[in-house]
């Protein structure tokens, strides 16, 4: 039996650490794994095989010197653990996981994994441009969760076409189903309840997101006489402006936000449709995760990954231009940065409409599972057991 070392930051907070848990626990059914982050503290997902802590977390203010030296650091403990364990694969997640992973090398085969679109998030300084090209020449698969993504590293960032690779995220679809069951503890179930239909929302609670666009869709629904909730799990810097706006709308008993709950699966089952409406995305793993938990889903057509979700067949360099339906869920135009009044709008009546038209409602409904089995653990996880050789 191979042994499999999957390296994160950490596992809380973030949609690239729930997802390199997720794949520890597929790959513990066949591989001896060891989970490994740099730093343990307030870890909230669960993860397949042992373990380890570096203990070696992140210098958030410190000169350039002491982050140098705390990576090196990371680096000597990483390939130490390589030989004691004799790791035959590390994969990695996100550009510090993958510097270490390739520097720390002992033989082992080197999977790194971009979870992100690289020019929306990033710069394309000669500084990065290096940086990512040093990581696909050092790795012997450079993986992104998208296409769009894959085709962004090589168009944008110069990386070796050979080197990369796409795999999507997965979802463990019978967990999820089984997690979906469970209450809601009684403040969260009685805001249910007070309300006719909920829009439910998964995120970290940063600009990116854009989750005050979902505040101000509850606010006009409202307005127009609909008994509307809002429920946004996550947390993050944004939170306080949110709070603010929705008081200042009047709205605040009306919107709902629980923070990080362990949880997350019947809040999104109890709801009447999944809102995203990012700037950008990786792989917008809440999509998949609202379909297999019977949710609608409307989203705006952002960079990227949407599309790859709701709108498989089609091309994914294009977006929508007006309200598309596709086949398992609705997409409207992205909106960047700064908010457009047309967009805003096309999105606004999209969601009304999947919360009013039981037509239409009814038929996404029906193809919630379809729309989730294509990013199953069993699918996607013959790819990495492929690649892990």
């Amino acid at each position: 039996m191979k042994t499999v070392a999957v390296l994160v930051q950490n596992l809380h907070n973030g949609g690239a650490e729930r997802m390199a848990a997720n794949l520890s626990l597929e790959l513990s059914k066949h591989y001896r794994v060891y989970m490994i982050v740099f730093d343990g503290e307030g870890a909230i997902y669960p993860c397949g095989g042992k373990l380890i802590d570096l203990k070696v977390p992140p210098i958030v203010k410190g000169s350039s010197l002491k982050r140098i030296g705390n990576t090196i650091l990371r680096v000597r403990k990483l390939r130490y653990l390589k030989k004691k364990l004799s790791i035959d694969c590390c994969i990695s997640h996100m550009e510090g996981a993958n510097l270490v992973n390739i520097l720390s090398r002992r033989g082992d085969k080197v999977l790194c994994v971009y979870h992100s679109m690289p020019s929306m998030c990033e710069s394309g300084s000669f500084l990065n441009k290096c940086l990512h090209r040093f990581i696909g020449q050092g790795a012997d698969r450079y993986l992104t969760v998208s296409k769009p993504a894959e085709e962004d590293m090589a168009d944008s960032f110069g990386v070796d076409r050979r080197k990369l690779g796409c795999i999507y995220n997965f979802c463990d679809l019978e967990k999820i189903a089984s997690k979906k069951e469970e209450p809601l503890d009684d403040r969260s179930e009685a805001f249910y309840k007070m309300h006719n239909n909920v829009i439910v929302h998964a995120g970290r609670m940063i600009p990116l997101k854009a989750q005050h666009r979902l505040i101000e869709v509850c606010k006009r629904l409202r307005d127009e006489g609909m008994n509307s909730g809002l429920v946004i799990l996550g947390e993050g810097e944004e939170r306080k402006r949110l709070e603010k706006l929705a008081s200042s709308l009047g709205i605040k008993e009306h919107v709902f936000m629980p923070g990080e709950v362990e949880n997350p699966f019947p809040y999104i089952k109890r709801a009447d449709v999944f809102a995203l409406c990012s700037v950008f995305e990786g792989l917008p793993m809440v999509l998949i995760e609202a379909l297999s938990c019977g949710c609608p889903v409307v989203s705006m057509d952002m960079k990227s990954g949407a599309r790859e979700i709701l709108a498989p067949g089609t091309d994914v360099r294009m977006s929508a231009s007006d309200i598309e339906y596709a086949r398992y869920g609705i997409l409207t135009p992205p909106c960047g940065e700064k908010d457009g009044q047309r967009e805003l709008e096309l999105f606004y009546q999209a969601v009304k409409q999947m919360l009013c038209d039981e037509k239409l409602r009814a038929g996404y409904l029906k193809l919630c599972r379809e729309g989730a089995e294509r990013f199953s653990a069993e699918s996607v996880g013959g790819e990495w057991r492929e690649l892990i050789g």
